[in-house]
Formats: structure tokens, C-alpha cells, sequence
């Protein structure tokens, strides 16, 4: 070692030698330090990519969310546009929106349902779907809800593939979308529940991304007459229900970054966590940095790994967007290497150069060629970003900014595409010619403005295309400068907007206009008759008239709603035609509308108005190849002598119109303060009503049918009675009526006759002997489906013989629909059940029609059998009915016999049986059974006439 030192140290150098060698190293040195900046400069370029392309991943997906409440407000406008929603038309409004937005699970209505009417919700829905019931979420699934309050029921939800389980779900048995309802009915605003596993397990996992199960439910509340209250306490008592979004967070993020293809590069990460029952938690993961999309050497002078985080927050719910990369992915990598590589060549070459010529001219050689270097990489950088701008969707021109008129020096193919116009047309041409052809001359002159001060401008506006059509676009000016106080040219871009301003436009009409017939809805009605309101004088008046129509489901029940809808158009156009240019027409839901009537100077004009109306609308319709005859009940309120302000008037106007169906229909009725007590004491009684069924307030009363050959009780007719812990007994004219309406008498009768024909077999076990047991159906019974089937049950689950089981329908009902009333009392007849006419001669019963129907008794009404004695009108009449029956071979019972007078004139006329007082009143179970212990033979009380 020693010798080799010694030998070095024994070398000359010379100053040639010296001068190379220090070239040498000087251009190593100066290569290394190029290769170090490029390095940095790609890092640098990396980062700005880095934080493009998250800008980019940021937008898609927070617009994504954006885009599912635009789907939640859509589906809700439908409750507040048409008001009662049927499953076909939310299905029809629906399932468009869901094509669009795959990563949507469900999209669903809720009705809030009280715990005291969950009984008649849950049978409603069985009409529809069998076995219904309401459902609560447990740890293993879902199983029927226990009784609670209220229930926030799923009853519409599409897609139904795949969903049908969610059908029934109870929402507020699920503590976190109950928390996100209540949110949302506090705030008058959507909200969205925490992160949670989702009850569709129908996940789709993706190749290359770790996702689990995740997902979020967006509420947004329906209130009743679709306007949001403005306090909370109003809006929790208004609230029906919600429409709600079953979101997979995952299933949206993946969708919507592959949509635009974000995905599928290496080198990056990309995470959303939202916020969870536990913490914030990991909705969606993709992770492509362990893909080695270029060569390891890349990164031999190091690489960094740049991050960025977005916290954003949709319908309340807070998220986190989380973004990671590889500088070595995303920038070049390869000149740094080849810059050292190269430089330290050239520092060879340079140091045998200085040795031959000199150091001076190699260093300026090199210099050039450096510079050469530069500006090709910055002629590509240019032609790249020209080719960004040929290729992009939007237009961008750019004007001289120098000179007069601002003439135009560039557009890119997108101008000719979207306007019309080639290149050769626009350039060369001033700016303000152009702009002169533009409609909107405001939004031009803001634009010209801009440009004059030499700063930045935006402006939304109509565009006229060379072909004539005009379209919507966001214009955007920016000056660019040559200078640090002169723009040398101004970069003027459009972007179509035409499509958001078309939808924005048809989304404004929904909310304010009835879909079906056009008219305005609720939303619209408020507005018109608070404007009336702040029209009118202080002498003035402003009408309100609720008309609704008369019958209005029977048309639905028997032609089908295709044909109501074409009614309800037709009202509307035949309303429309009667009133005045300045009255306001509405419909408010179904059948029901609200005409706003200012100008009118006292109540008989605004009578009148509305008795045209009716007029108009009793003319005859042709409708499905049937003619029909509509009539309407209308009620009618003044401001400011029954309401100042528009809800008050309206609510007014429907208990005037109630009011008018109560006296008869097809009439007018005037508001009064009574109407408004009547109305409150009907709504009591309905509330009454609906739980008295459960709290066992019914009880049934027995009326005997006596053999009038031998004086024997050979039947009892099963009368229902209320008696009310407050109320005490309620006459069944009070109830009955409002039962029937309410679509309550359907509970109600089956009650009757399973308590009816389990009493009748208790009686017979107690060797009572066989009784015959008479049983009143509704019209709402009699029509609903599988009533034979329904009856073959309770007698099943009773014990009693068909043969002791009597069903009485009404002269009106079985007349309604013969040919269905002929199939329904056969499916009865082959059963073995008897049947009866029941108020016999006062409907409108067609002989033809009677020798068809199987029936087994004609009851003669009381009002025939109250004035025998002293008419001799109604006396030939019960005769007659009684020759009738006898020439059909039908039984004749008489009711209402009270004296016996009216008993000795039947006997002589030959007639089988009565019921009335002149023999018992209707009693209890217990009184009754007494009544039969004794021997089932009575004997006529003394009753004076």
C-alpha cells in the first residue's frame, strides 16, 4: 500500500491535467445537481398532479352525493305535487331515477302509522299483499314489530326485486334511521342516518377494491297538504311520513370514480370513512399502490408520498375523503437519470475537449444544448396543452384584448359543435358583433364590463346558435397578461347548461302545478290566496269554495282509475270553463278541489259561481263507452269573516262541504261556527270509533223472529251496539254511517258475525235448540273479495251449521252490481247459508232481477208495517210483498210490528214471521237467554196503537 502511495505521490500533474480533471469533477458535480433539480421539479410536477386528480376524485364524489339528493327531493316533490301516491305511480316516478343511480339499494315511502290503528294499517295492506305485517329489526333479522306508539312502516319501495323483505320494515325500530327521521322532521331539511351495515346483502364486490357492506339512509319527511311548516312542533304534528334512500356507499363511490374514470391507475389510494355508531369508520377503500406501474429504479434519488384529506358533509352526515400516491407513479423518473448519465459523458468528452481545445468552448457548447433542451420540452409542453383545448367538451375562444372590439384570434371545435358557427366564420370577427345577436343583452353588457376593468367575469345567460335555437350557458371571461398592468388577451369559455335549466324548469312546475290536470296544487293555492288577500280592499271579500265530487270512488271501483283520471281532467277543463280569468282553480288531492274567488261583492254572488260550477259538471260525460252524470258538494268561506289566512279558509270550506254531503249532496253550504264544533265532535267520534274494536266497547243485542203459526222465537237478528266509557251508549245512526266512510265497518262486521255465530252455537250446546242467527252486511263487506271464503271460516272456527247462519243485504246493495251481487249470493247459497232481503220495497229492485237472485226471506220495511192500521196505500203494499214472496217461495218477515193491530192484519194476510215490539225489544246476551229458557214461546204484549 505504502509503494502505490509513494508512486502517486512521485506523479506530476500538469496544469492541462489539472484542468481536465477539475472539469471532470466540476461537470460530474454540475450533472448530479441537474439530475437532484429535475428529480424535485418531477416531485413538484408529481404533487400538482397529485392534488389534480384529487380535486377531480373529490368533485365526483361529493357531486355523487349531491346527486342522490337530488333523487330524495324528486321522489318527495311527487307526495307534495299529487298528494295520495298509489304504488303505481310511485313505482312509474321511481324506477327512471334508480336506472340512473345504480348504486341506489331502494328507494322507499314510509307512513307513519299511531300504535292504536296499526291493527286496520296492517289489514288494509294484507287486501294488497297477504300476510302483511309490520316488522321490526332485530340482532337476527327481522321479525313482527312489538307493540309500540307509532311505526314509521315501509309501504312503497322500488326496486321491488330483491327488496319485497323491506315491505312492512318498521324504521323506528332501528335506532339510527329513527334518529335520522326525527333529525329531519326537527330541521325541515333531509338528513342522513350514521354508516351501517345495510339489510340488502346483495353486495357485488369489486376486483380490485376492499369494500364492506356499508351504506346510509336518506330521509326527507312528506307532510300532510305537501308545505313544509315552518316551526318544528308544527312540522312534527303535520309529518305522514317520509320518502327515504337505502344508499351503498361503497357501490356509489366505485360507481361514480369508474364512471369517470378515475379508476384503474397504479400508485394511488383513494379512502372515504363517514361517520358510524362506533366512530368514523371505512365506507370504501381502493388501493393500487402496491402495483408497480413503473420500474423500482425510478425512485433512486428517493420518492415521497403525498396525501390529502376532504372533509365534506351531505344531509348531515360528516365524511372524510382520504387520497395517497407515489411521486415515482405519477411523475417522469427517467430524464434525472438520463441528465447524470448524460452529464457525466459529457464531462468525459468536456475534459478531453479542454485538454485538446479549450474549457471555454466546451462549457458554451454545452450550454447550447442545454437551452436547446429546454425549449423543445417547452414547445411539446405548449403543443400538449393545445391539444387539451381541441379536445375539450366546452368552448374556449380567446380574443385580442389590444385592440378595438376585442377581434377574435381562436376557437376550438367545440365552438362550431355547440353554436354552429366553423372557425373561419368567428375568427377575424369582432367580439361585439357577435355579442350584439345575443338575447340577453344584460348579461353580455356585464360580460363587455368585465373586460373593460381587465378582471374576471361570470355571467349565466341564453346563446343564439347559428341555426336559430338558443341554449343556456355559463360564460366565464379571464384576462391574460402580458405584463404586470396589461392583458394581451382575454380567454372567453362557455359551458351548456341546458339540460340542468330544462330540469330546474320542469322541477318548478311539479312543485307548484298538479301533474294530472294541470291545475295548481297546494304549494301554488297558498300563494294565490294569500295574494288575493293583499289585493283586496278592506270592504272586500275573498272566497275559498272546497268542492269535492259525489261518488267519486265508485267510478274507480267499477271503470278503473284510467277512467277517474280522464273524470278528473274532464272537472278540471269544465271548472276552468265556468269561472273567471282572476279565480284561482286547485286540485288538492283525489277528487278534491279549492276555487279562490276574490271580487265577488256578497255570498249570493259567490253562490252562484259555485252553483254554475255544479251545474257545469252535472253535465253528462261520456266515459268508457257509459254516460255518467257527476255531481259535486261544495262548501264556501270568507276572509276575514271566517279565516284570515289561507289554511284556516281552507279548512273552513271542506267542513262547509262536509256539511253539504251530511244534508244530501250536489249542494252549497255556507261556513258557520257550528259546522266547525259538528266537525270537531265527528273527528272525537272517528277516534273513538277506531279503537273501540280493540278496547271490546262493542257488544251485540238480539231481536227475536217470532213463527207467527205458532208463536215460537225461530231466529234472532244480531244488532250491534257502542258503549262508550265517556260517551256512554251510541245510537248505531251516529256510528254506523261514519264506519262506513272511514272503511272501519269492514273490522267492525266481522266482528258481528264471528261473536253472532259463536253465541248462536253456545246457545244450542246449552240445548237452547237450533236458532237461526240473522246477520247484516255492508256494502263495503259484501264487496270485498273471498266473502264466501271469509264466512266458510268463522263457521269452521264456531262450530255453527250454515243452515242456522242467516246474512241480510240491502234492496240498494244487491242492486248496485246484479251480476256480482248473483255470483257472490250463489258462492253463499252452495254453502248452505240463508239469505235475505233486507227494508224490502224501499229501494228500486227490478222484478227480472229478483226471480234471479237466490234468496231465501223478503223483510218488509217498518215504514209499510208503522201505518197498516190507517193507510190503505202501505197496507195494499204489504200485501202485495207478501203475494210476491209467496209466488217466489220466499219467507216474509215484517219488521217494526208494534201493535196488534198491525200483527192481526199480517196474520190475516198470511205473512211467516215478525220482529218488533209487540213481541220483544232488542236485548243482551243474557236477557235474551233468558227470554229462551223459558220455551222459546211468546205471546204479544198490549200496546196501544
Amino acid at each position: 500500500m505504502s509503494k502505490w502511495i509513494a508512486r502517486i505521490g512521485r506523479v506530476r500533474l500538469r496544469p492541462h491535467d489539472i484542468a481536465a480533471a477539475l472539469t471532470l469533477l466540476g461537470g460530474v458535480v454540475i450533472a448530479f445537481a441537474l439530475a437532484s433539480g429535475l428529480h424535485e421539479a418531477d416531485s413538484e410536477r408529481a404533487r400538482g398532479e397529485f392534488l389534480q386528480r384529487a380535486e377531480t376524485n373529490y368533485a365526483a364524489v361529493a357531486n355523487s352525493f349531491g346527486d342522490v339528493l337530488v333523487v330524495l327531493q324528486a321522489s318527495n316533490s311527487l307526495f307534495e305535487a299529487i298528494g295520495k301516491v298509489d304504488r303505481a305511480q310511485f313505482g312509474a316516478f321511481v324506477l327512471p331515477l334508480m336506472q340512473s343511480h345504480p348504486y341506489l339499494d331502494a328507494v322507499v315511502f314510509h307512513r307513519l302509522v299511531e300504535g292504536a290503528g296499526r291493527g286496520s294499517y296492517e289489514a288494509e295492506q294484507a287486501r294488497a299483499r297477504p300476510g302483511f305485517r309490520i316488522q321490526a329489526r332485530t340482532p337476527d333479522g327481522v321479525a313482527p314489530a312489538p307493540q309500540r306508539d307509532r311505526y314509521l312502516v315501509a309501504e312503497y319501495v322500488e326496486p321491488m326485486n330483491g327488496n319485497a323483505g323491506l315491505l312492512g320494515f318498521d324504521a323506528l325500530s332501528f335506532a339510527p334511521e329513527a334518529r335520522a327521521f326525527e333529525q329531519a322532521v326537527e330541521s325541515g331539511r333531509p338528513a342522513a342516518s350514521r354508516l351501517l351495515p345495510l339489510l340488502q346483502q346483495a353486495v357485488q364486490a369489486q376486483p380490485q377494491a376492499q369494500r364492506q357492506a356499508l351504506g346510509v339512509v336518506m330521509v326527507m319527511p312528506v307532510y300532510r297538504g305537501g308545505v313544509v311548516p315552518l316551526d318544528a312542533a308544527a312540522r312534527r304534528a303535520a309529518v305522514l311520513g317520509d320518502t327515504a334512500v337505502v344508499l351503498d356507499v361503497g357501490e356509489l363511490v366505485g360507481h361514480t370514480l369508474a364512471g369517470a374514470r378515475l379508476l384503474g391507475r397504479a400508485g394511488i389510494a383513494i379512502e372515504l370513512s363517514g361517520l358510524g355508531e362506533q366512530g368514523m369508520r371505512t365506507a370504501y377503500r381502493w388501493d393500487s399502490m402496491g402495483w408497480r406501474a413503473v420500474p423500482a429504479w425510478r425512485g433512486w434519488l428517493g420518492e415521497q408520498t403525498f396525501s390529502v384529506q376532504y372533509p365534506f358533509e351531505a344531509a348531515g352526515q360528516r365524511w372524510n375523503l382520504r387520497l395517497a400516491a407515489r411521486s415515482t407513479d405519477l411523475g417522469g423518473g427517467v430524464a434525472p437519470l438520463a441528465v447524470l448519465v448524460l452529464g457525466c459523458l459529457a464531462s468525459f468528452a468536456l475534459a478531453a475537449w479542454v485538454r485538446v481545445r479549450s474549457l471555454r468552448a466546451g462549457h458554451v457548447e454545452a450550454l447550447v444544448e442545454r437551452r436547446t433542451a429546454d425549449l423543445e420540452q417547452a414547445l411539446t409542453q405548449t403543443n400538449l396543452y393545445l391539444r387539451a383545448i381541441e379536445a375539450s367538451a366546452n368552448v374556449v375562444m380567446l380574443v385580442d384584448a389590444r385592440r378595438p372590439g376585442y377581434p377574435i384570434e381562436y376557437v376550438n371545435p367545440a365552438f362550431e359543435r355547440m353554436r354552429g358557427y366553423g372557425a373561419a366564420e368567428a375568427v377575424g370577427r369582432r367580439l361585439f358583433d357577435v355579442a350584439e345577436r345575443e338575447p340577453d343583452k344584460a348579461a353580455v353588457a356585464e360580460l363587455l364590463q368585465a373586460m373593460r376593468e381587465r378582471r374576471e367575469g361570470h355571467a349565466t345567460m341564453r346563446l343564439r346558435c347559428k341555426s336559430g335555437n338558443e341554449l343556456y350557458a355559463d360564460v366565464y371571461v379571464a384576462p391574460v397578461w402580458e405584463g404586470e398592468d396589461t392583458p394581451g388577451h382575454f380567454v372567453i369559455t362557455q359551458y351548456d347548461v341546458s339540460t340542468a335549466k330544462r330540469y330546474e324548469a320542469e322541477l318548478e312546475v311539479r312543485a307548484r302545478y298538479d301533474t294530472l290536470t294541470g291545475l295548481a296544487n297546494r304549494a301554488l293555492l297558498q300563494d294565490r290566496i294569500e295574494a288575493a288577500i293583499a289585493l283586496a280592499g278592506p270592504n272586500d271579500a275573498v272566497w275559498v269554495a272546497a268542492l269535492d265530487l259525489d261518488h267519486f270512488k265508485y267510478v274507480n271501483d267499477t271503470l278503473g282509475h284510467g277512467a277517474g283520471d280522464e273524470m278528473l281532467k274532464a272537472v278540471a277543463s269544465r271548472i276552468l270553463a265556468t269561472v273567471g280569468r282572476a279565480d284561482t282553480v286547485a286540485r288538492t288531492g283525489g277528487d278534491e278541489f279549492v276555487l279562490v274567488l276574490p271580487g265577488r261583492a256578497d255570498e249570493s254572488e259567490a253562490a252562484a259561481t259555485v252553483q254554475a260550477v255544479l251545474l257545469a259538471l252535472a253535465a253528462p260525460l261520456s266515459l268508457h263507452g257509459q254516460e255518467l252524470v257527476m255531481t259535486g258538494s261544495a262548501g264556501l268561506a270568507a276572509w276575514p269573516a271566517d279565516g284570515l289566512d289561507g289554511p284556516t279558509l281552507i279548512q273552513h270550506a271542506e267542513v262547509a262541504m262536509y256539511r253539504a254531503k251530511d244534508l244530501g249532496r250536489n249542494a252549497v253550504q255556507f261556513y258557520t261556527p257550528a259546522m266547525n264544533a259538528r266537525a270537531r265532535e265527528r273527528m272525537a267520534l272517528e277516534g273513538a270509533l277506531r279503537s273501540a274494536l280493540t278496547q271490546g266497547e262493542f257488544e251485540l243485542h238480539y231481536q227475536p223472529q217470532v213463527d207467527l203459526e205458532s208463536g215460537a222465537v225461530v231466529g234472532l237478528e244480531a244488532l250491534i251496539r257502542w258503549r262508550h266509557p265517556s260517551l256512554g251508549l251510541v245510537r248505531p245512526d251516529r256510528f254506523i254511517h261514519l264506519a262506513e266512510e272511514t272503511g272501519l265497518i269492514v273490522p267492525i262486521g266481522a266482528w258481528v258475525l264471528r261473536t253472532a255465530c259463536r253465541q248462536s252455537c253456545e246457545w244450542q250446546h246449552a240445548g237452547l235448540g237450533p236458532l237461526r242467527i240473522a246477520v247484516n252486511l255492508s256494502a263495503r263487506q259484501f264487496a270485498q273479495p273471498g266473502l264466501a271464503r271469509d264466512i266458510q271460516r268463522v263457521l269452521d272456527e264456531t262450530g255453527l251449521a250454515p243452515t242456522c247462519l242467516e246474512i241480510e243485504l240491502t234492496e240498494s246493495l244487491v242492486m248496485e252490481d246484479v251480476e256480482g251481487a248473483i255470483r257472490t249470493m250463489g258462492e253463499l247459497k252452495l254453502m248452505g247459508v240463508k239469505l235475505s232481503i233486507d227494508d224490502f220495497g224501499t229501494g228500486y229492485s227490478s222484478l227480472s232481477y229478483l226471480r234471479r237472485f237466490p234468496v231465501d226471506v223478503l223483510k218488509i220495511d217498518r215504514s209499510f208495517v208503522r201505518d197498516i192500521p190507517g193507510s190503505e196505500d202501505d197496507a195494499a203494499m204489504v200485501s202485495a210483498i207478501i203475494e210476491l214472496a209467496r209466488g217466489l217461495r220466499m219467507r216474509v218477515i215484517a219488521e217494526g210490528v208494534e201493535t196488534e193491530a198491525q200483527l192481526d192484519y199480517l196474520k190475516r194476510r198470511g205473512c211467516d214471521e215478525v220482529q218488533g215490539h209487540v213481541y220483544a225489544q232488542a236485548a243482551s246476551r243474557a236477557d235474551v237467554e233468558a227470554l229462551l229458557r223459558t220455551g222459546r214461546h211468546v205471546k204479544p204484549q198490549t200496546v196501544s196503537a
